[in-house]
């Protein structure tokens, strides 16, 4: 068993930017099976309305698309404001664009991340890769510097997830969306 390794290949404080960047990684993935993820950590009062206006009555053809809060992690997050304690969402959906949409306005200053999970990285024959299967993510990091969307930051990041030992397929996937590895990686999921 191995986790992804992921790179950051964009930060911005534009969320126009960064989901223009992940588009470009987007139409180099296997798109079969794709399921994005949204998770965001909220005020029950402040910030759960957002998400359950944007996403809390949306059932996807397939029907099994879902949100899920998480209020029996409110004890968990640290520090709370008695009046407004903190909530874990989670979003998942079958498909692409469906939570992409209204994004920005509904996270708003929460820290959160993006996940897009695809069917595969194509081979980069150039530097002899095979099609990857295992680790191909696409991540956009909100209001947070880190992967686990932990550790808080004035804009956003895209991260690519490749394989254990494949800096190479990073740097590749960053050329076509225009930009390069930022930085070293994060051990991933």
């Amino acid at each position: 068993m191995s986790n992804s390794r992921a790179y950051p290949i964009l930060r911005t404080p534009d969320v126009d930017r960064a989901l223009h960047a992940v588009g470009h990684l987007l139409t180099v993935a296997d798109l079969r099976d794709t399921e994005v993820q949204l998770w965001a950590r909220t005020g029950r009062n402040s910030g759960l309305p957002r998400y359950l206006d944007a996403y809390g009555h949306w059932r996807g053809a397939s029907g099994d698309d879902r949100m899920f809060v998480d209020r029996a992690r409110e004890a968990e997050t640290g520090p709370q404001d008695p009046a407004d304690p903190l909530v874990d969402v989670e979003v998942t959906v079958h498909g692409l664009g469906l939570v992409e949409g209204r994004l920005a306005e509904t996270v708003g200053p929460d820290q959160a991340r993006l996940e897009w999970w695809h069917h595969g990285w194509p081979a980069v024959c150039c530097h002899d890769l095979g099609w990857q299967y295992k680790h191909a993510y696409v991540q956009l990091v909100l209001n947070a510097a880190d992967i686990w969307a932990i550790e808080p930051a004035d804009g956003h990041t895209v991260f690519v997830h490749v394989g254990p030992d494949e800096p190479e397929r990073a740097e590749w996937l960053a050329g076509r969306a225009g930009l390069t590895v930022l930085g070293p990686c994060e051990l991933g999921f």
